[in-house]
């Protein structure tokens, strides 16, 4: 693992000015990843085998799915109704980042968003975390 940047799995994510980053940093490739923006309005989470997130068939909570669809990758958002009585939520995401070949590989994890509108951060338009999950990109050499 670099200084600019983060391996894990099949991915790699460069490390923004500002953002707060925990790792394992025992092991090269590190097995979690927690990107934090320090104002609290988000906290991105990825760890190893974490499953693709499945709507629960029984549940109390509606959900909503969208989808951003680039060249290069999907991104699916699963995110239920939010609470009065919750200032923050969470919502689960799987990215298909797509190779030279045309081959999806994934990346399921989930975001804890702040929802009081101070606390959402833009970039160019859009909402960093999700800036973020559109600069993730393949390793080099993907076994």
């Amino acid at each position: 693992m670099t200084e600019k940047q983060i391996h894990f799995g099949k991915f790699e994510f460069a490390k923004e000015k500002g953002l707060e980053y925990l790792v394992n940093e025992n092991i090269p490739e590190t097995d979690f990843l927690l990107i934090n923006e320090p104002n609290e309005s988000f906290s991105l989470m990825f760890e190893k085998d974490f499953p693709v997130f499945t709507v629960p068939q029984n549940s109390d909570r509606p959900y909503c799915l969208f989808e951003l669809k680039r060249h290069d990758r999907v991104i699916k958002f699963y995110c239920p109704e939010r609470h009065k009585n919750l200032d923050s939520v969470v919502w689960y995401f799987y990215v298909e980042v797509f190779d030279e070949n045309g081959v999806a590989h994934g990346l399921p994890g989930q975001v804890r968003v702040g929802m009081s509108e101070s606390c959402i951060r833009k970039a160019k338009g859009k909402l960093k975390f999700v800036d973020i999950l559109e600069q993730v990109k393949l390793k080099t050499a993907i076994s």
